[in-house]
């Protein structure tokens, strides 16, 4: 896997096809993580950190594999749970707006617009929530797969409504929207070790190429 990623940074230099662009989106085409940035933005900051200090120990717990997203199940029944679905859409709406040339990376777009210039098929994959990531998918023309959460009677409960979107779910969740995908013609984009299955999908590997 290692000596298919291109760390070039003359991106343009890469073969084209006519193709799949996969992206993920925190770190890899953003500054910063968005889950946290959106926390912030809807809680306040000291809120919001003192709710991911709460949650350290959970979050050890994922990381030595006695638990599986459980620091992020607790964040988000927290943050989210009982909160009005339309307000919520409003508020990240509002924040992706005010955040939107702040969180992007430098060379990001153009390498967006290079491949919706090639006819290729675009599409971001993260382990963020749809609720404030669809709002930049929309605005910069690019199709989702993300984390989703649960709704009840208009609310949001607090849990997810599909597995979180990282690591092997990435490559699970673009064979169920995609079906099988052409290797040849596909480039994929990550900053992270849980990227590494879905750059495994394509011939076109790039490793932090906006940084």
């Amino acid at each position: 896997m290692g000596d298919r990623i291109d760390t070039r940074t003359d991106l343009q230099t890469l073969e084209v096809v006519t193709g799949l662009a996969l992206f993920d989106l925190d770190g890899t085409l953003t500054r910063k993580d968005t889950f946290i940035e959106f926390l912030r933005f809807h809680l306040g900051w000291w809120r919001a950190n003192a709710l991911l200090v709460s949650s350290l120990p959970l979050l050890m717990m994922d990381r030595l594999g006695i638990t599986h997203d459980a620091a992020k199940r607790y964040i988000l029944r927290s943050a989210f749970g009982g909160k009005s679905v339309a307000s919520m859409e409003e508020r990240a709406h509002s924040f992706m707006s005010g955040k939107f040339d702040t969180l992007l990376r430098d060379g990001a777009m153009e390498r967006i617009h290079w491949h919706h210039q090639q006819g290729h098929r675009v599409i971001i994959v993260t382990a963020s929530c749809s609720l404030w990531t669809r709002p930049l998918c929309d605005a910069i023309g690019v199709e989702l797969i993300a984390t989703e959460l649960e709704t009840v009677d208009g609310k949001f409960t607090g849990e997810m409504s599909t597995a979180n979107c990282k690591g092997e779910e990435k490559v699970r969740r673009i064979s169920a929207a995609l079906g099988a995908i052409d290797a040849s013609a596909t480039y994929a984009y990550g900053d992270t070790t849980s990227d590494l299955p879905m750059l495994a999908l394509a011939a076109h590997t790039l490793w932090k190429p906006f940084r």
